[in-house]
């Protein structure tokens, strides 16, 4: 058996792909991955607000309204949308020969496996839904990622989230482990973090046991 096979029927992946199909469902939005160019450009433009309003880009430096850079190209934008408004975003990166990832190049670091890593990023939650006790959006953001990426035969993400995030995530069943300090990367301070189900963590556990542990 190969090692990716052998990755794939891992307990732990396996784990999470029933915890993302249950965040999916439990999402009560229409979660799916932008296509064509007006939604594309509504992910650029939600980008764009988030930005600006945080303070992270003078809005003169993003002068046509939206927020994207080189890896926008080819990489699939995970959307929540409720009914025409778009809620949510994240963007999934897919390895390229040749090419590193997003958060390889701002930490200066690899995730290994080198080369067999996914990265989701560039996370957005609209002002109208932000304190979400749930976490439903991001959830499920992160969910349609890792059912995305399963279909190339990848099982560890990688990415750079804010510490409160990162403890966030972990409450809902995702135990992303932290690669390095947090530096100053998309306008605040994040860790580079990978999440590799196959190895198993402390503190990985079931759709069943998340629910028992939730508040």
């Amino acid at each position: 058996m190969r090692p990716a096979e052998a990755a794939a029927d891992a307990p732990g992946v396996t784990a999470l792909d029933a915890l993302a199909e249950a965040l999916l469902a439990g999402a009560g939005l229409d979660v799916r991955a932008a296509a064509g160019r007006l939604e594309r450009e509504a992910v650029f433009r939600l980008r764009h607000q988030q930005v600006v309003e945080a303070g992270w880009v003078d809005a003169s430096e993003l002068p046509d309204g939206l927020e994207r850079d080189a890896h926008d190209e080819g990489a699939l934008h995970a959307c929540a949308w409720n009914g025409e408004t778009l809620v949510g975003t994240m963007r999934l990166v897919l390895p390229r020969p040749g090419r590193l990832l997003p958060v390889e190049e701002a930490f200066g670091l690899r995730v290994e496996p080198a080369g067999a890593v996914a990265e989701a990023g560039r996370l957005v939650i609209a002002p109208i839904e932000r304190g979400d006790p749930g976490h439903r959006i991001w959830g499920a953001l992160y969910a349609l990622a890792w059912r995305e990426m399963r279909p190339h035969g990848l099982t560890v993400l990688a990415g750079a989230v804010p510490p409160r995030l990162l403890e966030q995530m972990r409450t809902v069943g995702l135990p992303f482990e932290t690669l390095g300090p947090a530096q100053t990367h998309w306008g605040q301070p994040r860790h580079p973090v990978r999440l590799d189900p196959a190895r198993g963590m402390p503190g990985w556990f079931s759709p069943d046991q998340r629910r028992a542990r939730s508040p």
